[in-house]
């Protein structure tokens, strides 16, 4: 039987938890996350330093995540919605930190970890926009991806995250 014919309601919880624990340690051993956490972030990370022909920050680094190939230093936020709710705000991860050039916000779909849409937006729009939540120890930006799109500088990256990630799926 296929991989993709299994039916996850055959297994037992702990058995698709055991699953979902391998099919990390194989994303990390292949190389496409870097932690055993929720893969979204790392996976995220990833696509923008193939995209921007860069390097992922060591696992230490606060306040980026990769170097584009051009030297600017990107900060990437992830999340995976439903493509239901694109329309809906999105709360992504606080900003602890402003020492970057960049922030990359990637979204992706609940349903198949497609990427729905991804925009590069300067650091200093994303400061501007940011509302403080101080029991978090940072600021953090909840919009709509219209009013993402519409911050001052933003580029529309979608295309280039797409094509890295189906540079991915070739590599197998």
């Amino acid at each position: 039987m296929a991989a993709h014919d299994l039916n996850p309601s055959d297994f037992t919880t702990h058995e698709l938890l055991r699953q979902y624990a391998g099919i990390l340690r194989e994303l990390r051993d292949r190389g496409f996350i870097r932690t055993l956490n929720a893969p979204a972030g790392d996976f995220a990370e990833t696509l923008t330093a193939r995209a921007y022909s860069g390097g992922l920050a060591p696992n230490s680094e606060k306040s980026w995540d990769v170097t584009a190939g051009d030297g600017r230093l990107l900060q990437v936020k992830a999340r995976v919605i439903a493509a239901s709710a694109l329309s809906k705000p999105i709360q992504f991860s606080v900003f602890r930190s402003w020492s970057f050039d960049a922030a990359i916000f990637v979204v992706f779909a609940a349903e198949t970890y497609e990427v729905l849409a991804a925009y590069e937006v300067p650091a200093v729009a994303v400061r501007e926009r940011a509302s403080v939540s101080a029991w978090v120890g940072g600021q953090r930006l909840t919009l709509s991806l219209v009013s993402l799109a519409a911050l001052p500088g933003c580029v529309d990256v979608t295309a280039s995250l797409r094509a890295a990630l189906e540079d991915l799926d070739a590599q197998g």
